[in-house]
């Protein structure tokens, strides 16, 4: 694999163990993550030998989500330039796409918080794990931006649509108990225990017959996913139309220096 700056990749025969490694940037999800992290997804869920990959942040929480550098540089006073908003979009549902392959099981290991973009990565995990102080924030609609990468889709499968918007709308944290209480994390874990408990889970999903596997998770896909095929709109294509709104600009400038003015106070 080429070199890796973003993320680490470990490997203990059939498991691997992917971390996103900019603790300094809160593990921000830039261009070059997103990359890398398609990639190795794409090369493990190729590789019979790997058979589960546990994704994890290193620091204090899982993902802070889009790099802020480039959302700033991206809604600067030049204005959104929507085809490469779509562009990188679709960058982001190959990522999702490759974490949701039937060919590798992934597992989703969070702690402090997976936000925005984080939490659609987060949704495209076959099994997620939540340390105790563990939250999925999805702020984008304060900047009138929908959430891309197919994470409202799968949002609405493993949630249902009410509780959909109420976290979209206001914003709100889903919470570690929560979480385990709808169905979308299987286990709540303290969080010295979380990577632990992800690669023996991990370790148990390497023993499953890789066929009858790929099989099992490729129905389960295929059924979860009807009640999303028809009628849902190209969500790249979406958000470069939302970035473009003038409103949208002005909220998503409005939600940056709101960053700013909570970094100057803390």
């Amino acid at each position: 694999m080429a070199d890796l700056t973003t993320i680490r990749l470990e490997l203990d025969g059939p498991v691997g163990l992917l971390t996103l490694a900019r603790p300094e940037k809160l593990n921000a999800m830039s261009r070059r993550m997103v990359a890398e992290l398609t990639s190795v997804l794409e090369e493990l869920a190729a590789d019979t030998a790997v058979r589960c990959v546990v994704l994890a942040g290193e620091g204090r929480m899982f993902s802070a989500g889009a790099d802020l550098d480039e959302f700033r540089d991206d809604f600067g006073a030049a204005g959104v330039d929507p085809a490469a908003t779509e562009r990188e979009a679709r960058d982001g549902a190959r990522l999702t796409a490759a974490l949701e392959s039937p060919d590798i099981v992934t597992i989703a290991a969070v702690h402090g918080a997976a936000i925005g973009g984080a939490a659609a990565v987060v949704a495209a995990c076959d099994l997620r794990l939540f340390a105790d102080d563990a939250r999925l924030v999805v702020p984008e609609l304060a900047m009138g931006l929908p959430l891309a990468w197919g994470g409202i889709e799968r949002l609405v499968r493993d949630l249902g649509p009410a509780v959909t918007r109420d976290l979209l709308l206001t914003a709100r944290p889903l919470t570690a108990d929560e979480a385990v209480a709808r169905g979308f994390a299987m286990e709540r874990v303290a969080p010295g225990g979380l990577l632990d408990r992800a690669r023996r889970i991990a370790a148990l999903c390497a023993t499953r017959p890789r066929r009858g596997t790929t099989i099992a998770l490729g129905r389960i896909r295929a059924v979860a996913d009807r009640s999303r095929a028809e009628g849902v709109d190209d969500d790249a294509a979406s958000l470069a139309v939302a970035a473009g709104d003038p409103e949208a600009l002005a909220a998503a400038r409005a939600y940056l220096a709101s960053l700013d003015s909570t970094s100057r106070r803390t």
